[in-house]
């Protein structure tokens, strides 16, 4: 359920990056040294995070603050998996945005 609220957006983020790493809550807890209630809580909007807290949950699913809070769009989140990728497929990843670059001139 997409949620036009910053809050909305946040607890849907939070828990699609969640799942998309097959993290339970309580994975995300004991990576984050927060209470798996906590997760539950921001998840479901009955609690909000601190500042401290939205960095701690971003940088253990990898991802930015900004994403978390709405700020962002998936296709800038396509780079934060770029580590996953061997050296020459991001070479080629490379090549192919500058042909369209260039193309696009």
């Amino acid at each position: 359920m997409t949620k036009s609220t910053l809050a909305g957006k946040f607890a849907d983020r939070l828990r699609s990056s969640r799942e998309e790493r097959e993290l339970s809550q309580s994975d995300l807890a004991r990576l984050t040294g927060l209470q798996p209630s906590a997760i539950a809580h921001f998840e479901a909007e009955r609690r909000k995070p601190s500042f401290d807290n939205i960095r701690v949950l971003a940088a253990a699913l990898k991802v930015t603050t900004d994403y978390l809070l709405g700020s962002e769009g998936k296709s800038a989140m396509a780079f934060k998996d770029e580590h996953k990728l061997s050296k020459t497929d991001r070479d080629r990843i490379q090549d192919i945005i500058n042909v369209m670059v260039k193309d696009k001139k």
